[in-house]
C-alpha cells in the first residue's frame, strides 16, 4: 500500500517538472587547473544558475572557431573570478566576501565587432543590473596565442568590462577576415558600395552604412529587432521558470498532505490488526 501511494506521489512530482520548461544559464564555480572543460563533463553540484536577461545569438563567424562552444575559460584576479563560455556568456564571482558573495552576469553573446574586413571582438550585453535601465556589458578582445586563454579583465568605464582572450584558432593569416566568409551575393553588394564610394557617389558615412547591412544580412551582426527577439525569449523562459516554481509549491504542498493522509491510514491499519478498532 505504501509503495503503491509514494509511487503516485513520484508520478505527481515527475509531472509538474517535465511540463515546466527551466532554462537556467550555467555559471561554472570550479574548473581543472588548463581552464577550460566541456559544460557536459562537469558535476551537476559544481554549477548554480542565474536568470539571464537574453537568449544568447546562434553561432556566426569562422567556421574553425565552432571548436570553442560548450567550452569555458576561468580568470582570476585578486577579487574576483570571470569565467567566459564562448557564444555563451560571461560571469563574474566575488571570490573575497565570506557573506552572500556577488555573482553576476557580465553579458550575453551578442554579434561581432568587425573592423578593417577583420572580425575582431565579441559583443557581449544585457548582462546583470547595474544600477536604474543599466546592465553590463562585456567587450571581449581576440588575440592570438599559444593556448585558448581568458587573459585579462579590466572594467575601463563603470559597467562596462574588456575582456582579452587568446587561442590559436585566430593565428592563421586569413583566419579571421571577413569578405570571404560572406555568400556571393553579399560579396557583390560589398563591392558595389566601394564602387559608389571610390567614384563619389557613396560619402564614408553611407558606405559604412552599408557594410553594416551586409554584416546584418549574414548574421555576423544583429539588427535591433533580432536583439528584441532575444530578450522576449529570455523573459518568456523566466515567466516559464516562475510558473513552474509555483506549481512545484503547490505539489510540495500536496505531498505533504498525502504523506499526513497515508501516516493516519496507516496508524488505523495496525490497530485493526491489534483488535484495537471495534468494527
Amino acid at each position: 500500500m505504501r509503495s503503491f501511494v509514494l509511487s503516485v506521489i513520484f508520478n505527481f512530482i515527475m509531472i509538474i517538472t517535465v511540463n515546466c520548461n527551466m532554462v537556467p544559464l550555467k555559471v561554472v564555480n570550479e574548473l581543472p587547473s588548463n581552464g577550460y572543460n566541456n559544460l557536459n563533463g562537469l558535476e551537476p553540484n559544481s554549477e548554480s544558475k542565474l536568470l539571464p536577461r537574453m537568449r544568447p545569438a546562434n553561432f556566426s563567424g569562422p567556421d574553425h572557431l565552432r571548436g570553442l562552444l560548450g567550452r569555458c575559460f576561468k580568470h582570476r584576479d585578486t577579487k574576483y573570478e570571470y569565467i567566459l563560455c564562448p557564444f555563451q556568456n560571461i560571469t563574474q564571482e566575488d571570490i573575497q566576501a565570506y557573506y552572500d558573495p556577488y555573482k553576476g552576469v557580465l553579458g550575453v553573446w551578442l554579434d561581432w565587432v568587425i573592423e578593417d574586413n577583420q572580425f575582431v571582438a565579441w559583443n557581449m550585453i544585457e548582462g546583470s543590473s547595474c544600477g536604474p535601465d543599466r546592465y553590463r556589458s562585456t567587450k571581449v578582445t581576440l588575440q592570438c596565442g599559444k593556448t585558448s586563454e581568458l587573459k585579462s579583465m579590466t572594467e575601463p568605464e563603470r559597467c562596462s568590462y574588456v575582456a582579452i582572450f587568446e587561442t590559436p584558432e585566430i593565428c592563421g593569416e586569413n583566419a579571421m577576415v571577413v569578405y570571404p566568409r560572406l555568400p556571393q551575393y553579399l560579396q557583390d553588394q560589398w563591392n558595389e558600395a566601394l564602387t559608389d564610394k571610390l567614384s563619389g557617389d557613396l560619402t564614408e558615412k553611407g558606405y559604412y552604412l552599408e557594410l553594416e547591412r551586409v554584416f546584418i544580412a549574414s548574421g555576423f551582426k544583429l539588427s535591433s529587432g533580432s536583439r528584441e527577439s532575444l530578450m522576449d525569449k529570455a523573459k518568456a523562459s523566466s515567466d516559464s521558470s516562475k510558473s513552474c516554481q509555483s506549481r512545484l509549491e503547490v505539489a510540495n504542498g500536496r505531498i505533504i498532505e498525502l504523506e499526513e493522509e497515508l501516516r493516519m491510514k496507516e496508524e488505523i491499519i495496525m490497530e485493526l490488526q491489534e483488535g484495537k478498532v471495534d468494527l
